[in-house]
């Protein structure tokens, strides 16, 4: 991390002396929204509980020549029933980035940061949940969260029919007071992938990743995965992407109550996957259609487990009339029996919806719900559904000036 915050301020440094006019910009919001929901586990309620969300946002940006530096600080409050301790969940987040393009490729130093309390689980994703988007079975409420992730990204096309792009970085994440709910963890993280063109329909996408952490409870996870995929856009706006390929995984597994047998163990499973997005128009309103599936090893954050895990996801999103905007998603996670798969048979289903009025260009009312079930065999079917209903306020302004 030291290495990145000396490389990013030595950049600006050096493009400074050499650029001429830079603009800087500013974007501040805030939004309070009130929501009503399922209880939680800490909650005292046992059938209907709410929230007070207040989430302000400020942005700085400074451009020049080639170079783009942003600075940005996030708070996330939550205040919940007065019969709770704590009744106050304030997390801090905060990310600085630092951008440079070149003629054929960019580079970005990029570091995010996040400490407080986080409300962990299906309804409300933190920072460091996994980016698929379809979250983990479990759910825990309010618990104590820290986050940094560093990155380093390249991003390149030496070729016109040839795009490649590379990103390295370590995360840590978890509970930081020992919790072992959320076990504190870190390590590295890396992709690598090649975009090639065939026809002007037609590309071939080659990936590879590759992860490891280490958990405070000594459990450790490795996962390196390599797969091929066509791109084909089937019609003006609507692109098809199917894929396959292969994983090696490396479970260390500690003793646990109820677990399974403690060791290292090694497996290769496969890898599928496939999406369609398509942007259409019913009745002359735009719609933006996307469904993915895939097959592959997920890293459970919770458990340290590594298991084969289907995931399919539906989302629509729509500009109805220009001051509303709606979107609509339902998808699941389900851990299947491939493998050793120590957390076979967990289920967890979901849907939600958004939409989103703008009175002008600073005022907008949101609104959002959102349905979640789920289950988990392993704890002798325990079965749990989750709701909750949001409603709030947003306020934006942005502006930019030259000198």
């Amino acid at each position: 991390m030291r290495a990145a915050w000396a490389l990013a301020l030595g950049w600006v440094a050096l493009n400074g002396a050499r650029a001429g006019a830079a603009v800087a910009s500013y974007d501040v919001s805030a939004q309070a929204l009130v929501t009503t929901r399922a209880p939680l586990p800490g909650d005292t309620s046992t059938t209907v509980t709410g929230d007070l969300e207040v989430d302000p946002a400020v942005q700085g940006g400074l451009a020049w020549a080639t170079t783009l530096l942003t600075l940005r600080y996030a708070p996330h409050l939550i205040i919940r029933e007065p019969q709770l301790a704590p009744r106050v969940l304030p997390l801090h987040q905060g990310t600085f980035q630092l951008q440079q393009r070149f003629e054929r490729w960019s580079f970005t130093v990029l570091q995010e940061a996040a400490q407080g309390v986080a409300d962990v689980g299906s309804l409300r994703l933190p920072q460091g949940a996994q980016p698929t988007r379809v979250f983990e079975v479990q759910t825990l409420g309010a618990v104590p969260f820290v986050r940094s992730a560093s990155f380093f990204a390249l991003d390149a096309r030496p070729a016109e029919r040839l795009t490649l792009a590379f990103n390295a970085g370590y995360l840590v994440s978890g509970d930081p007071t020992g919790g072992l709910q959320l076990p504190l963890q870190h390590g590295p993280v890396g992709q690598a992938s090649g975009r090639f063109s065939l026809t002007r329909r037609l590309r071939l996408v080659t990936a590879a990743q590759a992860s490891h952490a280490t958990l405070v409870t000594g459990a450790e996870q490795s996962i390196a995965q390599l797969t091929e995929s066509g791109e084909l856009e089937v019609a003006r706006g609507v692109v098809l992407t199917v894929g396959a390929g292969g994983a090696w995984t490396r479970e260390r597994l500690v003793e646990m109550p109820g677990g399974p047998m403690p060791g290292v163990f090694t497996e290769l499973l496969p890898v599928a996957l496939a999406s369609l997005s398509s942007a259409v128009e019913l009745r002359g309103v735009p719609v933006q259609v996307d469904a993915a599936v895939q097959m592959a090893p997920f890293a459970d954050r919770f458990t340290g487990f590594v298991y084969e895990r289907v995931e399919g996801r539906l989302a629509v999103s729509s500009r109805i009339v220009e001051q509303l905007t709606a979107s609509a998603s339902a998808g699941l996670g389900y851990a299947i029996g491939v493998g050793r798969s120590p957390q076979a048979g967990d289920l967890a289903l979901f849907g939600d919806a958004q939409a989103a009025w703008a009175f002008t260009r600073w005022f907008s009312l949101v609104g959002t719900g959102r349905l979640v079930w789920t289950t988990q065999p392993r704890l002798g079917g325990a079965q749990a559904t989750l709701w909750a209903v949001t409603v709030g306020a947003r306020f934006t302004d942005r502006d930019s000036a030259s000198f």
